[in-house]
């Protein structure tokens, strides 16, 4: 699989997908960061008139409703409309799902449309589970018990899901794999499960499986993050390390830990 993402790479830094992010403000800077640093050309917007254009120019589509507003839900139910117009993947991220009535519902009347989405166990159990809460954005529950609900979401929508948190959880419905690397500093830094979203996103830009693109990215991104923390112990040192273990795409180190 190394080998593959090491060729997906290699694709995202040739052709520099233009990543489209409806987003939060609150980790914009990291997600624009790390896309950079991965090969891919990021945009933010909030502006309704350029949608059209930019969903038209864009390669994948990357919507997070972390700083939800009706103006917010407005402008993704027009982007999924668009996306699904333009054929354009669409990657989902439901943040604080569970956590608040209209973030439960925004998230469930959203993700059917995309073709991949990532969630904290919380959040992806809550899509599917009325009983769910979150703590805010903190995840209540493990990926283990999120795993029955991921795979309920992935084969009743036809979509593949990321359960992600210490341990990842990812399937499609049908296939279904877990990676257990990473680093307890990831969840000292804020952004890194929306990041792994924007990065999904780049992923999906050069290939049309979700599977593939989600499978692909989140093991990049959790053995990018188990390298990071061998050179900071610190949660500020880490968050620049991650960028530039992103950026330096260092496979002969990644071998070591994830052996095929």
């Amino acid at each position: 699989m190394l080998h593959q993402i090491e060729q997906m790479i290699n694709e995202i830094r040739e052709t520099k997908p233009l990543i489209l992010n409806l987003t939060n403000f609150v980790t914009m800077e990291l997600m624009a960061n790390s896309l950079l640093a991965l090969g891919a050309a990021p945009l933010m917007s909030v502006c309704d008139e350029e949608l059209f254009e930019l969903i038209q120019i864009a390669r994948a589509i990357n919507i997070n409703i972390g700083t939800l507003d009706p103006e917010f839900i407005s402008r993704a139910q027009r982007a999924l409309s668009y996306a699904k117009q333009l054929k354009k993947p669409v990657i989902f991220d439901p943040v604080g799902s569970g956590a608040t009535k209209i973030r439960t519902q925004t998230a469930r009347s959203l993700f059917p449309q995309a073709s991949i989405i990532r969630g904290n166990a919380s959040e992806i159990i809550s899509l599917y589970d009325d009983q769910e809460n979150t703590l805010g954005v903190e995840s209540l529950s493990s990926t283990a018990q999120a795993e029955e609900s991921a795979c309920l979401l992935a084969e009743e929508y036809g979509l593949s899901v990321i359960v992600s948190g210490p341990m990842d959880f990812i399937t499609n419905g049908t296939e279904k794999i877990s990676f257990n690397y990473g680093s307890p500093l990831m969840a000292l830094v804020t952004g890194m499960g929306c990041t792994l979203t924007a990065i999904t996103a780049a992923f999906h830009a050069v290939t049309n499986d979700a599977y593939k693109a989600a499978t692909a990215a989140t093991l990049y991104f959790s053995l990018c993050g188990t390298l990071a923390a061998q050179k900071t112990k610190l949660p500020g040192h880490f968050k620049q390390a991650f960028i530039d273990t992103l950026y330096q795409a260092d496979f002969e180190s990644m071998r070591e830990y994830h052996v095929e």
